[in-house]
């Protein structure tokens, strides 16, 4: 439809001129807005980053009570038209939880430390991974009133899955310099290998979820959201479990009674469907001349929350500043964003000795 040349009447100019505005306002919704995003955030509470690849126990420090490490890499390419989106995704992700003296033990023992006095811990190690390629597709939905919500789901193709949980008591007696456990273990990883194991996948498959609702103020603003919730498959995927038990008994070829470790387990390569625990955020703040104060607090499954706090100045589509403190992580997380351009990093120290470091690249624009 033109939008040149005069009618004859004003209320056919009148409605010529809102016809033309509407559709100007519908392409300018139709209109594809590609996005590339690259991030990468890694952290850990018992060891440097730069001894993150090395058996190097000698190097772990752990903090007091439990203890996190995260590894969360990403790389997305995605194409949005007015409501819809759809995105190609790869992704790396892997959560360890531990508890202090659980790291303390592992390293004296690997040391060959004594401890001087009687010891008591109850184990419980979690770790979880897995990484792949795949499609997303997601939606927003406007509420009205400032109010708008969104979903995605991710469809992964997994190259990598890995999942380890240590459970037990163990006990360390001074007086006669020696341990006493009671593990229990259990292993799922694409890249274990036992005697007889046969063949099973090359890949995985994935389904993960995501979902948002926020809010929007005049001096004010609010966001809940859920992700990463969802399913995991392999069909055949090596699993081991296994218990470790020191206080069986044997007898040698003496007769004599003695004691020893036992090690009893089962290797198996069932079809295995996990499910994968949800990650949430839950955030709010203040809006005032173009600046945003907030408060946020993210949730990892078998840790527990992750509290921030955040400033923003500047407008969406144009140049923005932003600072972020990550209380647990003590990371400071510096970003910009300047004509569709957006650049995020942080760290908790400079050098070889950050335990905690963040980097994020974007852009966005129509083409």
């Amino acid at each position: 439809m033109s939008c040149r040349g005069a009618a004859a009447a004003p209320w056919a100019r009148g409605a010529a001129a809102l016809a033309c505005a509407l559709a100007a306002v519908a392409q300018a919704q139709d209109a594809p807005v590609w996005q590339l995003q690259v991030h990468s955030s890694r952290h850990s509470d018992a060891v440097r980053l730069a001894d993150f690849d090395r058996d190097a126990w000698e190097a772990v420090a752990p903090r007091r009570g439990r203890n996190l490490t995260t590894v969360d890499d990403a790389v997305r390419l995605s194409l949005r038209q007015g409501a819809w989106t759809w995105a190609l995704v790869g992704r790396s992700q892997a959560t360890l939880v531990a508890g202090e003296q659980a790291l303390r033990l592992a390293a004296d023992v690997d040391a060959g430390r004594r401890p001087a006095a009687d010891v008591a811990v109850q184990i419980d190690v979690r770790l979880r991974g897995f990484s792949g390629v795949g499609l997303a597709l997601g939606r927003g939905h406007a509420l009205g009133g400032g109010w708008r919500a969104d979903w995605e789901g991710q469809v992964l193709s997994l190259s990598r899955w890995l999942e380890r949980r240590f459970i037990g008591p163990v006990q360390y007696r001074a007086a006669t310099g020696t341990y006493e456990f009671a593990l229990q273990s259990s292993e799922l990883d694409n890249r274990l290998d036992f005697p007889f194991r046969s063949d099973f996948g090359s890949r995985g498959a994935g389904l993960l979820l995501a979902a948002g609702l926020v809010w929007d103020g005049d001096a004010a603003w609010a966001r809940a959201e859920l992700r990463d919730g969802g399913w995991l498959r392999w069909r055949g995927v090596p699993q081991q479990d296994a218990t470790l038990n020191t206080a069986t008994q044997a007898v040698d070829a003496d007769g004599f009674l003695i004691y020893q470790p036992l090690i009893e387990g089962r290797n198996t390569q069932a079809g295995r469907q996990r499910h994968l625990p949800w990650r949430a955020t839950l955030a709010a703040g203040l809006r005032q001349g173009g600046q945003r104060w907030g408060v946020e607090a993210a949730h990892v499954p078998d840790f527990g929350w992750l509290p921030a706090l955040s400033w923003e100045t500047g407008a969406a589509g144009a140049s923005t500043l932003g600072v972020r403190w990550q209380l647990h992580e003590r990371r400071l997380v510096l970003s910009a964003g300047w004509r569709g351009f957006n650049v995020r990093a942080g760290a908790d120290r400079l050098g070889a000795g950050a335990r905690s470091r963040e980097l994020a690249l974007g852009y966005a624009g129509a083409f």
